[in-house]
């Protein structure tokens, strides 16, 4: 407990830091290693400049990387598990580009089976490149195992960004990273507006493989609740108590492989915080001892300074954080907490609350550094302590939209279309009680070996694959095959979402290939259902709204998001929730086709035919399958309105 004296002394100082010009003003941080250093040497930059992905060049440049998907066994918590991992990262190599480069990922699938894979460049417009968006079904067919293909698009957009597999389970096995866009264009910049990035990945983890999860998921076991994760991380380390686990886990825990997330701050310094959401399934709320956060991003747009002491993330967002380096503390903690609103059931194994650790580095000469060196002798061991605001714990909820303003024009255009969409996990006694996920009546079930740009682009015809088994029992549709829900919208019209959500649980939902403003959310914390009515048009927020990529739709509650559709492709739209997503609720919006020019490389029209050789051979019984007549050779044939 500091005495009112330290107190006193460490505002003192604060204030007299603050007012000391900053040490190494061109330091750098490295996120591998997630310290920052001083100034690189001429031989450091020389050989930065060789790094074709890490290119520094002034002008615009080509940024190359060369992946290799594998799986691998690690212990990132303490408890040995096989993952999926990009060059054996975890999490995956961080992509680093400017705006007007052209980013090319080599993907070589070195998985075995028939598990094939994909990328998604997560918040990504790519415009122009609808076929590089990685999503299997509507964009490409997956590598398969000994394939490879590059992608390729040129950077429009800068921010806070990332990327994952978009096939099976893969996200929740590891497969992800960063994507961090920089440009002229950015109001906040490096070197004046801040001196440092840092880059703050934050996730859920889970002690067995993502598909033996997604099983026990689709299984009357679960009861329809989602997998509690087993541990949180960031930047792919934490600590398992070895003791809280099954008796069937512990075997394979060993506490000293446990690792704690470490940074480090210069005092003086300013630091952008680049904290991303990975989870299968947990918001989090982020939080920084004894530092105020002052939020700067959201979802890759900037926003005035807001000054909090926690952020809360659901899967799939971003946001940024400046922070002044001005603790006197030797160390802090940057803390981690996972709303248990989000879950079911308790899971005994998890801490909900977890954390890394910053440091400060030797204090500068001076009456702050004397000052800072009696408070660190007389506060040994060094703990910080958590700001005492009350959470949320109720909800599941974005940070408050309307707090945010950006930096950019916020007016929103009239709509000139306007659609409903329900998100809901339902559970069928045909589909042996399964969860599977429904957007209106459709749950995601794409063709094989025709994806629906393909399709559109008259490269395949989806009546001629095998026909595969729906959730809905229908037929496959006529167009698309599988069981889709794909909506067509003018090109260029301004198109209002409402997304009602029934269910007991939140639904962060992300748009492909577009921003969205968010108008107004609405949760019902005690009972009934909060439904969206025509007249409630008076609460939207037409000026100034934030336009975002992901947006949390809370339980039993509604979102209104509007979006310009001027993007032409196939886009996908779906609950960022990896099992909600994995169970079908996804959907996809049809923009424009007959102006999308580009084609699919030569790479994708193999591996699609690939595919359909394969054929039957990819299905999958579905749950219930055993208790049904005619799953698998379903006919293609009219279905039902949407």
């Amino acid at each position: 407990m500091r005495t009112r004296a330290a107190a006193a002394a460490l505002s003192f100082a604060r204030l007299w830091r603050r007012a000391l010009p900053r040490p190494w003003p061109n330091a750098a941080c490295d996120p591998t290693t997630e310290r920052c250093r001083a100034p690189p040497s001429a031989a450091e930059r020389r050989r930065a400049s060789r790094n074709a992905g890490r290119a520094t060049a002034d002008g615009p440049t080509v940024r190359s990387y060369d992946w290799t998907v594998a799986r691998a066994t690690r212990a990132p918590a303490g408890v040995e598990r096989e993952l999926v991992l990009v060059n054996g990262e975890f999490p995956g190599p961080a992509i680093h580009a400017r705006l007007g480069d052209q980013v090319r990922v080599r993907v070589r699938n070195a998985l075995e089976g028939d598990e094939s894979t994909s990328v998604h460049f997560h918040g990504m417009h790519q415009r122009g490149s609808n076929a590089m968006d990685g999503v299997p079904g509507v964009t490409q067919c997956g590598i398969p195992p000994g394939g490879e293909m590059t992608y390729v698009f040129n950077v429009t957009q800068t921010g806070t960004f990332w990327w994952h597999s978009h096939s099976h389970q893969q996200r929740g096995d590891g497969m992800f990273g960063a994507l961090v866009l920089t440009g002229p264009d950015e109001q906040y910049v490096a070197g004046r507006d801040y001196d440092d990035d840092l880059l703050v990945v934050v996730h859920d983890h889970y002690h067995r493989p993502a598909a033996e999860a997604y099983s026990w998921y689709l299984s009357r076991q679960s009861s329809g609740f989602e997998p509690v994760p087993d541990v949180g991380l960031i930047n792919g380390r934490g600590r398992a108590d070895c003791a809280r686990l099954p008796a069937a886990v512990r075997p394979r825990c060993d506490a000293s492989k446990g690792q704690t997330a470490r940074f480090e701050f210069v005092p003086g310094r300013r630091y952008r915080l680049r904290i991303i959401n990975t989870s299968s399934l947990a918001e989090l709320s982020v939080s920084l001892d004894d530092h105020v956060l002052s939020v700067v991003e959201a979802d890759s747009t900037e926003v005035e300074p807001l000054d909090v002491h926690y952020v809360p993330l659901g899967p799939g967002q971003r946001y940024s954080v400046l922070v002044e380096a001005d603790s006197l503390l030797p160390a802090v903690l940057l803390r981690v907490h996972m709303h248990k609103s989000c879950f079911n059931y308790v899971n005994l194994a998890l801490d909900r609350d977890f954390a890394a650790v910053v440091e400060y580095s030797a204090p500068p000469i001076g009456l702050a550094g004397r000052l800072r060196r009696a408070i660190r002798s007389a506060s040994r061991p060094p703990v910080s302590a958590a700001w005492q605001d009350v959470l949320p714990e109720q909800e599941c909820v974005d940070l408050d939209p309307t707090q945010l303003r950006p930096l950019a024009d916020g007016h929103v255009p009239d709509a000139d279309i306007r659609y409903q969409i329900q998100p809901k996990n339902i559970q069928l006694e045909r589909m042996n009680l399964a969860p599977f996920g429904f957007i209106n009546r459709t749950s995601f079930m794409p063709a094989i070996g025709a994806p629906n740009l393909h399709v559109a682009l008259g490269l395949v015809d989806a009546a001629d694959t095998v026909a595969v088994p729906t959730v809905s029992a229908r037929y496959n549709t006529p167009r698309w095959g599988g069981d889709q829900l794909v909506v067509d919208v003018p090109f260029g019209s301004v198109v209002e979402i409402v997304i009602q959500n029934s269910d007991e649980a939140a639904h962060p939902f992300h748009l492909h290939g577009h921003d969205f403003w968010v108008l107004d959310t609405y949760a019902e914390y005690k009972i009934g259902l909060g439904a969206w009515r025509p007249y409630y048009t008076d609460r939207y927020r037409l000026e100034g709204a934030l336009k975002r990529d992901t947006v949390m739709v809370p339980r039993r509650g509604y979102a209104v998001i509007r979006w310009v559709a001027d993007n032409p492709g196939l886009w996908a739209m779906h609950c960022h929730i990896l099992w909600h997503l994995s169970a079908g609720m996804m959907m996809q919006w049809s923009v424009g086709l007959d102006r999308v020019s580009e084609q699919p490389t030569a790479a994708m029209l193999e591996h699609c035919a690939h595919e359909r050789e394969l054929g039957a051979a990819l299905l999958r019984p579905l749950p219930g399958d055993e208790f049904r007549k005619n799953t698998v050779t379903v006919p293609h044939g009219p279905t039902l309105p949407e």
